[in-house]
């Protein structure tokens, strides 16, 4: 199976047509109250739109989404996606027949506590492994794995993080080890490590149920 992984700068994508977007999505892109954040915001959506209408063959300003329990949207059909965003940097990956999730984050200053809290005991342990020279580069493997597998879910952060184990050191495949809400889901998803810069990280999670897998940057 393929994934289609879309990369765009919100913040020079000043030519996007926001026309597209729906009333609800211009109300909210004005509830921000930074204008560096509307337009983002804005850019990020309308963009999203534009894309996706070359999936699914109908009008960006005509697609409706559906949106889960915990707010994932979804469009009706076969067309799969998920959207994040950090910074001035967005992402979508796109794929058709099965779910997904994506999750990418920049690098910035973390304090060790936030392992504690919100790692588990297994990932921890990996993580003081790495030792302080590569703390960053596990803990923001951990954290985009573990985002992508809740977003994948559509369950968001109603599950506590440290009921399941991803990997996270840079020589070790990504892997969900284990998930208690629902053991049988270390089977049918698998984990996808992404590089987009020196201090940018990502992952995908999908539920391919032990197909190959292939990335495809767009």
């Amino acid at each position: 199976m393929n994934i289609d992984l879309w990369v765009w700068d919100l913040d020079a994508r000043q030519d996007v047509d926001l026309s597209v977007l729906s009333s609800g999505e211009q109300q909210r892109a004005r509830r921000f109250v930074q204008p560096l954040h509307q337009n983002r915001y804005a850019v990020g959506r309308a963009t999203l739109r534009h894309i996706l209408s070359q999936y699914t063959g109908k009008p960006a300003s005509g697609l409706a989404f559906d949106y889960g329990p915990n707010g994932k949207p979804a469009l009706a059909g076969d067309v799969f996606f998920n959207l994040s965003h950090s910074e001035n940097q967005a992402a979508l990956a796109v794929t058709r027949g099965c779910d997904l999730g994506l999750d990418i984050q920049h690098y910035r200053p973390v304090e060790t506590d936030l392992a504690e809290r919100f790692f588990s005991l297994r990932e921890r342990e990996e993580l003081e492994a790495l030792g302080p020279t590569r703390f960053a580069d596990g803990f923001f493997r951990c954290w985009t794995r573990k985002e992508a597998v809740l977003k994948a879910r559509g369950e968001g952060l109603s599950v506590e993080l440290d009921s399941f184990d991803v990997t996270l050191t840079p020589d070790t495949p990504p892997q969900l080890l284990r998930y208690t809400p629902d053991p049988a889901c270390v089977d049918s998803l698998s984990l996808h490590h992404l590089d987009f810069a020196p201090d940018l990280v990502g992952a995908i999670a999908v539920f391919s149920h032990a197909r190959p897998v292939t990335v495809t940057r767009r």
